[in-house]
């Protein structure tokens, strides 16, 4: 009897874990839709490449890294409200972090080094550039104003025009641009890092500190343009607590 009780007590709590996980699987299913419903069409081919960029990173193939970020910025190029968004600037901003890492490169030599750097201001500097100019446009508006121009926009384009999830790709497309109004001086301080690095291997240490300077004041927690002014000074870089990484300071 008791093996009986056991059998059938094993039985309705492996019963249990199979609906929880097909609940799991139906809710996740449901979910993921729902978020490949909003997403706007006419980019969503480079949402999918970026998926590899990682792979291709984390593999050092700086090669294949830059040919799938000419093959996004085709996409972005392609479509009128992207051409002069954040997203470009993250596009050149990732350009400049494979040259600046190529520079870096113990095998680099001086005069390729010297170029692998000019590539990587160029791109920094045209990032900022879309990084500024989109930040113009949309760092004040508030949600309804944001929610009146994407409307407006996506709304006369002939691709978006009678598609079904119309309104939740609006909804969408406007929380990306709330975010990326929150992230955009984080990642303009990371820009004016990475100047501030190329300087300062270019010996020019004032103008390093200045963009150094300009980092901090974009995102006081950039511990990379702390830790490239404690160098720049002479002083041992600032270690991070294992409980900072964890818990990062609040970004907004």
């Amino acid at each position: 009897m008791k093996s009986v009780r056991k059998n059938k007590g094993i039985r309705v709590v492996l019963g249990i874990m199979i609906i929880l996980a097909v609940a799991g699987i139906v809710i996740a299913w449901i979910y993921y839709g729902n978020i490949n419903k909003s997403v706007d069409p006419r980019v969503k081919q480079a949402r999918l490449m970026y998926a590899r960029y990682n792979t291709y990173a984390a593999g050092n193939d700086y090669e294949m890294v830059l040919s799938l970020l000419d093959s996004i910025e085709e996409v972005y190029a392609s479509v009128s409200h992207y051409r002069d968004s954040y997203e470009m600037g993250v596009i050149h901003n990732n350009r400049a972090s494979v040259f600046l890492t190529l520079a870096l490169s113990d095998t680099a030599r001086q005069e390729i080094r010297q170029s692998y750097f000019a590539l990587a201001e160029r791109h920094l500097i045209q990032g900022i550039d879309y990084y500024n100019g989109w930040m113009t446009l949309y760092g004040n508006q508030s949600e309804e104003e944001i929610r009146a121009v994407i409307e407006e926009d996506f709304s006369s384009d002939s691709i978006l025009v009678s598609h079904d999830y119309l309104g939740a790709i609006i909804q969408n497309r406007v929380r990306e641009i709330q975010t990326a109004r929150i992230e955009t001086p984080r990642r303009l301080s990371v820009s004016y890092t990475n100047l501030g690095i190329i300087r300062r291997h270019e010996n020019q240490l004032e103008e390093a500190f200045e963009y150094y300077v300009k980092a901090l004041e974009l995102w006081e927690d950039n511990h990379a343009a702390k830790n490239n002014m404690n160098i720049l000074f002479g002083q041992p870089p600032e270690k991070q607590s294992f409980f900072r990484k964890l818990f990062p300071p609040d970004r907004n």
